[in-house]
């Protein structure tokens, strides 16, 4: 399950807090942070955030109970003037008052923040009035936020996460933008600097995804398979998430953050648009579709129908497949090959 964290940024503090940090990267590497740190604080950064920056949030000690329970994939709705303002997905969440002051206190400041979180993503182009979150909560959530909280109703973060609707994959796509990027620039993306142990990411939703997220999936879905060579296809469609390849040939195999009908839709063309484009010296034998949770009945019969197999997390690092028909696989191969005769 994903918990959902309400964050008020509104008095003078918290905007002056949110220049420092939020709308900016922290160099979290150099000094003065890189001190504050300890040794497991500073690898889980760098794993998540492998060039040293990243933004950050926090909360006061009212909160140690709640926060203790927020992980990475956790989704974080900024509030302040009458709308959410931004919506963030937490990566490496700790407690440690020395990093937090370092970030945020300055002389006067009556109390301290003592847990700090970074974000995988954040948009910052939202524009969310408090009445739409209102109403997507059926009124549980209802502004004005005057303090922090985490919403832990595994319900009801579902239900204002599909709500929020197309934010999700707005945030969802600037995470994909970022891996392409370093791709571009020619940087070594390695699968296995994108995780914890999340992914509860079952997380539930859709997504206020924001969207490391299926990067993160992918990488416990690798560490879970370690007999596995795991690589990223490179074609005229784009970069897949990831291919294996097989005795008996490829297995092409798409992550998404959500488990929602959209997800669905959105793994099934991306699927299909990679597989006609693999190199070809490589016939694809299996296409896959990957998510934190399991789709509906529909959404997997869907993926059925095409003959692609849909993989689900169970539990944190476990994955269950439930395989297509051997005969729509069969029926399929050709398409997926661009191999149909005319």
């Amino acid at each position: 399950m994903n918990r959902l964290l309400i964050q008020p940024v509104a008095n003078t503090e918290a905007e002056r807090n949110r220049n420092k940090t939020l709308h900016k990267d922290v160099p979290f590497s150099e000094s003065p942070f890189r001190s504050k740190l300890a040794d497991g604080e500073l690898a889980a950064l760098e794993r998540l955030h492998p060039d040293g920056r990243a933004r950050f949030w926090g909360t006061r000690p009212f909160l140690d109970k709640a926060m203790r329970q927020v992980e990475l994939g956790d989704v974080a709705l900024f509030a302040w003037d009458k709308h959410i303002r931004a919506i963030g997905e937490v990566g490496v969440s700790f407690r440690n008052q020395a990093f937090a002051d370092e970030l945020w206190k300055e002389p006067g400041d009556a109390d301290s923040f003592v847990n700090v979180y970074s974000l995988i993503t954040l948009d910052e182009e939202v524009e969310i009035p408090y009445q739409d979150l209102a109403d997507v909560s059926d009124g549980r959530l209802s502004g004005p936020f005057q303090s922090g909280r985490v919403v832990r109703d595994e319900v009801l973060v579902r239900q204002v996460l599909e709500g929020l609707g197309r934010r999700a994959a707005e945030v969802a796509e600037a995470g994909d933008k970022y891996v392409e990027s370093r791709l571009e620039q020619g940087l070594v993306v390695e699968l296995e600097n994108f995780l914890t142990s999340e992914v509860t990411y079952g997380r539930t939703a859709r997504d206020v995804t924001v969207h490391r997220a299926e990067s993160l999936l992918m990488t416990e879905y690798v560490k879970a398979h370690s007999d596995l060579e795991f690589r990223r296809l490179r074609s005229a469609a784009g970069i897949s998430d990831m291919y294996v390849l097989r005795p008996e040939g490829a297995e092409i195999i798409e992550a998404k953050g959500g488990f929602t009908r959209e997800r669905v839709r959105q793994a099934v063309a991306q699927l299909l648009h990679y597989a006609p484009h693999r190199p070809k010296d490589v016939e694809v034998v299996r296409l896959t579709a990957l998510f934190p949770a399991r789709p509906d009945n529909d959404g997997v019969k869907f993926l059925h129908d095409l003959g692609i197999d849909c993989v689900y997390r169970s539990v944190p690092g476990r994955f269950e497949r439930l395989e297509a028909p051997a005969a729509r696989r069969t029926h399929m191969k050709p398409v997926w090959n661009d191999n149909v005769p005319e």
